[in-house]
């Protein structure tokens, strides 16, 4: 049977949302300084001033992730200096080396475990493992954490509280790679952008849009003035100074208005839930982690995982488990549409066994 491709393990192929799209044609029109010193750029420092509740914020657009990263890593990290981060980090995985290369050779400094997020135990345990390794190992200077976590899952308050309590014992800058920040957002419904971020002691955040309805468009958002002049002093070298900066801010503020940013991001989620609950109820698939953003990962065997493919049905093949098993990713975006995922239940009950109740 000739079935549909159906790509479903990114939300990186999902299209722009028609009001980010209409304010990039309306920054095409209107001719105004380069290098961010445009009204577009303004307006957008001003917005977000006002969604995260801090006036001394500093922001620099950017237009992909591992460069908002990079440079918001290298602001605290030098080249004689390391950070601690999640092995699974997506700066540790997949950002070909991009936070060293920026920083002159700064040293990622890895914690591993089961739950996909770092935690002030394991933290705690790191430091003095390294500090009874002596002095010429290379200085700390932070933490990155991801929100959300690389499995999908979210750090709840208190543990980013008690992270930024070590940083603060420790002199240590905090980062937060937020490039699917606001599908975390909106599963804390009382928690506010500026709660979840400089309140609980971030220091900057690398806010993703990208996934989330825009086209290219990221933001590094000081909370930290002096990393702010840090990061400035080396865009330019980078090569990320933007001339027409205006087409970044332009989609960030349609964006931001009208919570358009969490509108997006809490359709992604519930489709996650419903395609998440729907896949708990197949004897073939085991749900690895709770379903807190817009992810759901399965543990599948190799044989479920080809026919998984023989169905057209294409996820993220996310980490080989053993020999004989491996870990797949379904993400969904904005765009998913609820029959979308009545198509791939429906093609996956031709094949796998299926119950009424959810295997847990």
């Amino acid at each position: 049977m000739n079935r549909t491709k159906i790509l479903i393990g990114t939300d990186t192929i999902s299209g722009i949302a028609p009001q980010i799209l209409k304010a990039f044609s309306h920054a095409s029109d209107e001719k105004t300084l380069p290098y961010g010193n445009d009204v577009f750029t303004e307006k957008c420092k001003s917005i977000i001033i006002k969604i995260f509740e801090n006036k001394d914020l500093e922001i620099i657009p950017m237009m992909s992730g591992t460069a908002s990263n990079s440079l918001a890593l290298s602001s605290f990290l030098r080249s004689y200096g390391s950070i601690l981060c999640h092995t699974e980090s997506h700066i540790n995985k997949d950002e070909g080396g991009a936070p060293e290369f920026f920083s002159g050779g700064g040293k990622l400094q890895t914690i591993s475990n089961n739950s996909g997020r770092l935690n002030s135990k394991d933290i705690t345990k790191k430091l003095d493992e390294l500090d009874f390794k002596g002095k010429q190992l290379s200085k700390i200077s932070g933490i990155s954490l991801t929100q959300l976590a690389e499995n999908g899952t979210l750090y709840s308050q208190n543990e980013i509280l008690a992270i930024s309590k070590i940083c603060k014992k420790n002199n240590f800058y905090l980062h937060m790679d937020g490039a699917r920040f606001s599908n975390a957002l909106v599963s804390q419904k009382s928690v506010s952008p500026a709660e979840a971020t400089w309140k609980i002691g971030v220091d900057c955040l690398s806010l993703g849009a990208t996934k989330n309805g825009a086209m290219a468009a990221e933001v590094i958002i000081f909370f930290n003035k002096n990393l702010a002049l840090e990061a400035k002093k080396m865009i330019k070298q980078t090569g990320h100074i933007i001339p027409k900066t205006r087409f970044i801010t332009a989609q960030l503020n349609a964006w931001f208005t009208d919570g358009l940013w969490l509108e997006l991001a809490q359709k992604a989620n519930e489709n996650a839930t419903y395609l998440s609950g729907e896949l708990s109820k197949f004897e073939h698939f085991k749900l690895l982690y709770p379903t807190q953003g817009n992810e759901v990962f399965l543990r599948v065997n190799n044989k479920t995982y080809k026919k998984i493919l023989e169905l057209n049905i294409i996820p993220n093949l996310w980490r080989k488990i053993n020999n004989e098993e491996i870990e797949v990713r379904f993400v969904t975006s904005f765009e998913t549409k609820f029959s979308l995922i009545d198509e791939i239940i429906h093609r996956f009950k031709t094949c796998f066994s299926y119950k009424s109740d959810p295997i847990i």
